[in-house]
C-alpha cells in the first residue's frame, strides 16, 4: 500500500513539473497565443504551391494571361500581409484569416483551369 500512494505521489509531482506551454506545444500547431513557426511555414509553402501552379497553368495556356495575373496578384496581396503581420507574432485569428485566403486562393485557381474560357471570374 506505501509503495501505490509513494508511486502515486511521484507521479503527480511529475505530471505538475511539466510547464504549461509545453502542453499547448502539440496542438497541431498551435501554441497558446497563436500559430507555431511550423504551421506559418506550412502556410508560406502552400502558398508557394499555389503561385507555381499558377506559373505552370500560364505557360502551359490553361489560364490566360489576364486570369494569371489577377491570381498572382492575389498570391503577392497574402504574401505582403502575411510578412506584414508576422513582424510582431500572428494572432490566431490573423493566421486563420491567412489560411482562408489560401483556401480561397487555391480553389480559384483550380476553377480558373477548369473554366476553358480564357475569361476571368
Amino acid at each position: 500500500m506505501r509503495k501505490l500512494i509513494i508511486s502515486a505521489a511521484l507521479a503527480a509531482a511529475t505530471l505538475s513539473a511539466v510547464p504549461a506551454a509545453a502542453q499547448y506545444h502539440d496542438r497541431g500547431g498551435w501554441e497558446q497565443r497563436g500559430p507555431d513557426r511550423r504551421a506559418v511555414g506550412q502556410l508560406q509553402r502552400e502558398l508557394d504551391q499555389v503561385q507555381t501552379r499558377i506559373d505552370r497553368s500560364a505557360r502551359r495556356g490553361i489560364i490566360s494571361p489576364r486570369e494569371a495575373f489577377s491570381l498572382r496578384r492575389e498570391a503577392n496581396q497574402i504574401r505582403n500581409r502575411l510578412y506584414r503581420t508576422g513582424r510582431n507574432g500572428l494572432s490566431g485569428r490573423e493566421f486563420a484569416s491567412l489560411r482562408v485566403q489560401v483556401n480561397r486562393l487555391e480553389q480559384r485557381v483550380r476553377h480558373e483551369r477548369r473554366d476553358r474560357d480564357g475569361r476571368r471570374g
